[in-house]
């Protein structure tokens, strides 16, 4: 196995970044992590993690370029898009397009979410407004630096975006279906499990939200798996991919380089590289980030649709080479 490295490479060349590896920074009591930013993945987008305890919601704002993805993995969190709001739990997520009024509170002694920002550069906020941070824990305790007004200010015009602090917080709806993607890119939100669903390679594959919702930008995709179900090798021309391990463990190999993935991992694949993945474990979920989007198309050619919410008990059956290769036709994936 090839060992995972802590440290962001600051080139878009493939790595596995161990859990609490990535650039840190303490933003008043909250930390956010960096797990892939502009330089790793050529400006396609960031990978982040945020955790910290309970606590207010951050100020309303929108971003005029950026879109946002809200993946709870530490729950209960807040959600404002627009005018409403839900309490997420574990597996919860939620989609802010480009100018959607948004904000998180988290609501948890220990809670978070993670996930993309694209386009890549925005990760740099928590550069500039925040502290580095590098201690074993995932948030401090005791220790609640000054907000930082100045820097914010700053924030708002160096990252284009805007606060709004006459803006009303919508109280949590508890009863919304929350249960499909919608046509185009608009805001939502998706109960955990939900969203379209396929058996493909041996396990269960969720779409959180592809390139109808993203306008092209990206798609994200839950993958849950047995032990020895995965993707054969495989290559993108022009998409960078990157998958955070949630629970479990997944075997990895990059350019013929073999890795062991467990919890709070990250792998970050950039285009052109060959790659392929399974599950190691009983069971193994995992997040699939594909900037641009469009991976979910695949699904649609060489999987199955399902209603489940879990894959088939019966042992996986490897996919076949000739017919991922035809379902791959005209898409952004060669199969080797």
């Amino acid at each position: 196995m090839t060992e995972t490295t802590t440290e962001l490479p600051g080139q878009a060349t493939p790595y596995v970044l161990g859990d609490g590896g990535g650039r840190a920074f303490l933003l008043i009591d909250q930390v956010g992590r960096c797990l892939a930013g502009a330089e790793e993945t050529g400006g396609a987008m960031a990978m982040m993690t945020l955790e910290g305890p309970a606590g207010r919601p951050i100020p309303l704002h929108f971003h005029n370029q950026e879109h946002e993805f809200f993946y709870c993995h530490r729950g209960p969190i807040q959600l404002w898009l627009n005018d409403e709001s839900r309490i997420l739990q574990r597996g919860d997520f939620g989609y802010v397009p480009p100018k959607a009024i948004h904000a998180y509170g988290l609501h948890a002694n220990h809670a978070g979410f993670l996930g993309p920002i694209t386009p890549g550069g925005w990760e740099r906020f928590f550069d500039l407004t925040g502290i580095p941070y590098d201690g074993a824990a995932p948030f401090p305790v005791g220790f609640r630096p000054e907000i930082p007004f100045a820097k914010f200010g700053q924030a708002e015009h160096d990252f284009d975006m805007k606060y709004l602090p006459e803006h009303e917080y919508a109280a949590p709806t508890a009863d919304a279906p929350d249960d499909t993607l919608p046509a185009s890119s608009e805001p939502y939100f998706l109960r955990a499990g939900e969203g379209p669903r396929f058996l493909f390679a041996g396990g269960l594959v969720t779409v959180l939200c592809g390139a109808a919702q993203t306008g092209g930008q990206i798609s994200m995709l839950t993958l849950e798996l047995p032990r020895g179900a995965g993707m054969p090798a495989h290559r993108h021309a022009t998409a960078h991919e990157g998958i955070y391990v949630l629970e479990g463990s997944l075997r990895v190999t990059l350019d013929g380089a073999e890795h062991r993935l467990s919890t709070g991992d990250y792998v970050s694949i950039p285009a052109g590289v060959e790659h392929s993945w399974e599950g190691d474990a009983f069971f193994t979920k995992a997040l699939l980030n594909s900037a641009p989007g469009g991976i979910e198309q695949l699904l649609e050619r060489a999987g199955e649709r399902t209603e489940l919410h879990m894959f088939s008990r019966e042992s996986p059956a490897p996919l076949s080479a000739d017919g991922l290769r035809d379902a791959a036709d005209g898409l952004d994936v060669t199969v080797d």
